[in-house]
């Protein structure tokens, strides 16, 4: 018999139980860890991609800049990362000092600013994202293919709820 072990949501949801026993807490135990994860996910992805000379932000804005089938504008990168304008300005200002990016104005029109990856920001980009997806399947390496299935559209469901509800503030 495998004895299931206790995370620091638990420790948390139990003093919760101990201070207002008629509160129930079984969100804070799913929400608190998938926050959790992303904290500490977010933590060991900065330190591999510093190691490729970029910040998260960096990359999120080089990946959606690579994979875009033309190039796009800053408020398309903005939606596609769930970033603010102002964010996307600051990042896509140091990926083009750095080399990886330009700004190029639109042939269709000139007040249209697309942003390209160069060689450079490609080599990068391909480089650092070999080793961000080992990461990933590291850490869900854990959970066998059908839970990660399962778990994979319980946090869809969650994500479309999420974007639903803050639609009006991320575009």
């Amino acid at each position: 018999m495998t004895t299931a072990r206790v995370d620091a949501l638990d420790d948390t949801r139990s003093d919760w139980r101990v201070i207002a026993p008629d509160l129930d807490t079984a969100p804070m135990g799913t929400m608190g860890r998938i926050l959790r994860i992303a904290r500490l996910a977010t933590l060991l992805s900065d330190e591999l991609l510093k190691a490729h000379g970029l910040t998260r932000g960096e990359f999120d804005v080089l990946s959606a800049v690579r994979r875009a089938a033309e190039p796009p504008t800053p408020s398309q990168l903005a939606r596609s990362i769930a970033a603010s304008n102002a964010s996307i300005t600051k990042r896509v200002g140091a990926l083009e000092a750095a080399g990886l990016v330009l700004r190029e104005r639109s042939t269709g029109d000139r007040r249209v600013v697309k942003v390209v990856v160069t060689p450079e920001g490609r080599e990068r980009i391909d480089g650092a994202l070999p080793d961000q997806l080992t990461l990933e399947r590291e850490l869900v390496g854990v959970l066998g293919a059908p839970e990660r299935q399962e778990l994979e559209g319980a946090l869809r469901r969650v994500l479309l709820e999420c974007d639903r509800r803050a639609e009006p503030a991320v575009t």
